[in-house]
């Protein structure tokens, strides 16, 4: 079985913005506590997380479309330059594992076979990052859904699991 990675992380990217798009202004500073990146960094992270993963598999000089630039506006764009660039390059039909693939990961260096390296460090890292601002939006009160976050739930506007 093949899976078309890029496809799959402009999708990722694709969910991100449909979350940052619904997050007023005010909130993109805010963390869930003193010690965490803000949604903000946290939306910017995770869209550069699929470009540290991409750009070594496909063996192209690692891009960045991060900015020093705050504020709602500059994440769109980094999401919006980020899709973009990976929708012009090549897709892998497979991954070689004869490869090692080498990334910091906080003070640790990895080295990893690229499978391991996109399913045990980038699309962990990116959902870390993705689920910090899911989790900012909603601790601040953004109406969010499942389906904002993976794009396949639909639940009805006043549906809970939880009886209040």
């Amino acid at each position: 079985m093949s899976l078309d990675i890029r496809s799959l992380f402009i999708g990722y990217l694709a969910q991100l913005e449909v979350i940052v798009a619904k997050v007023p202004v005010d909130i993109f500073s805010l963390s869930l506590s003193d010690d965490m990146f803000s949604l903000e960094m946290n939306a910017k992270v995770a869209a550069n997380f699929l470009l540290r993963g991409y750009c070594p598999l496909v063996a192209i000089e690692l891009v960045s479309f991060y900015s020093e630039v705050s504020g709602k506006g500059a994440v769109l764009e980094q999401i919006t330059k980020t899709k973009a660039y990976l929708e012009q390059t090549v897709v892998i039909e497979n991954l070689d594992d004869s490869k090692t693939l080498i990334d910091k990961a906080g003070f640790t260096e990895v080295a990893l076979s690229p499978s391991e390296f996109i399913h045990k460090y980038i699309i962990p890292n990116f959902s870390f990052h993705m689920s910090m601002v899911y989790a900012i939006a909603r601790v601040h009160g953004v109406v969010l859904s499942k389906g904002d976050y993976d794009g396949l739930h639909s639940y009805p506007t006043d549906f809970s699991f939880v009886r209040t």
